[in-house]
């Protein structure tokens, strides 16, 4: 089989979609399969411009109108297409559907454009383009879903995609271990304050679902334990936005709280190891890797009780509501570290990269 692999636009730095669309690849190429992987370039709008305003439109004309031009030439000469993110969906309609398969890592986005979560606020343009996706997905021969969480949800939109979703669940993209010399890291990337106390992190971006100022908010209620009134708490991620702000200012908790954007692996890789243990309180997630990164460091992971957290996850982390800071502290508080430390390193053996990659071959080749 030759096979070719679609992924994102660059300048969207879509970090966990590049790193899905290079573990498919390279994964294959391991399995003796003859593949390539393209995606959009940057012709109209310029490499070094984020894509938002009127960028953001220019972008459109780069990935929906040139890109799919030059797709639907190269696709002829492979035997199968595969879209790595069901974002591009629309890339379905330039593609022999019969020949194309897609991974659907959610569907959030088109739920949310539906009015069907709550708190997310849709542009009309936005709306059509979510439309669009999903009638882009549903022309796929195969609909790969990360999770049965997803599956369900995707079925839920879509009754008549019921035999052609098959779930494949994601495994850990790079490889996240246990690092003995987590110290000396967080020593050479100016986080020596880490290394002498107790910290706990957090993993992911800004966006409203991510959830994260519920994150500083059970901080702030840890802080009342004895065992925790020392300690720090570290994002992975953007710089507080204002609901963040006006929290640590109110707790002072300045001093406390930490940030790194676009954390290197080696420096991620030491925070997760270093961890007494990593909150994730977002709203909606698809499959939800960070659960999975931290557990593979031996990290306890206190995870919010939606979603495929608890299919991920499983029994190895513990699961709180987000809106319950009170309760969900005393969760954290009152948790066996160390028997989660090795449940996790227990569940994580699931998430097996040889195993995904030939079960999505086996999927693919189906006619």
């Amino acid at each position: 089989m030759k096979l070719l692999l679609v992924g994102n636009y660059p300048a969207d730095d879509i970090k966990s979609m590049q790193a899905y669309a290079q573990m498919l690849l390279q994964g294959c190429r391991d399995a003796g399969v003859d593949v390539e992987l393209t995606a959009p370039k940057s012709v109209l709008l310029s490499r070094s411009k984020e894509p938002v305003g009127v960028s953001k439109w220019v972008a459109y004309v780069d990935k929906f109108i040139i890109f799919p031009l030059f797709l639907s030439r190269r696709a002829k000469r492979f035997d199968r297409t595969h879209i790595c993110d069901h974002s591009n969906g629309m890339y379905l309609f330039w593609l022999p559907p019969k020949k194309t398969s897609i991974t659907c890592h959610d569907v959030i986005a088109i739920r949310a454009a539906r009015g069907l979560i709550g708190g997310w606020r849709t542009s009309p343009t936005g709306k059509v383009f979510q439309a669009l996706i999903l009638r882009g997905i549903a022309r796929a021969q195969k609909i790969i879903c990360v999770s049965d969480f997803t599956r369900s949800d995707l079925i839920e939109l879509r009754p008549d995609l019921t035999d052609r979703t098959t779930v494949i669940r994601q495994a850990l993209h790079s490889k996240f271990a246990h690092d003995p010399d987590w110290r000396d890291v967080l020593d050479a990337y100016g986080f020596g304050v880490l290394r002498m106390t107790t910290y706990f992190l957090h993993v992911g971006s800004d966006h409203p679902r991510k959830n994260r100022a519920a994150v500083v908010r059970i901080f702030v209620e840890l802080l009342k334990s004895p065992a925790f009134a020392d300690a720090h708490l570290m994002f992975v991620g953007p710089p507080p936005n204002l609901e963040m702000s006006e929290i640590m200012t109110q707790a002072a908790l300045r001093s406390r709280v930490h940030f790194f954007q676009n954390a290197p692996m080696e420096l991620l890789n030491a925070l997760y190891s270093g961890s007494q243990g990593f909150i994730f309180t977002s709203r909606n997630e698809g499959f939800g890797w960070p659960v999975i990164e931290a557990q593979a460091c031996g990290c306890p992971v206190f995870a919010s009780d939606v979603g495929p957290m608890q299919e991920v996850g499983g029994t190895a982390a513990q699961y709180i509501d987000p809106d319950d800071t009170v309760r969900a502290a005393a969760t954290i508080a009152s948790a066996d570290f160390e028997g989660m430390r090795n449940a996790g390193l227990e569940n994580v053996a699931r998430y097996n990269v040889d195993r995904m990659i030939r079960e999505l071959i086996a999927t693919v080749e189906q006619d």
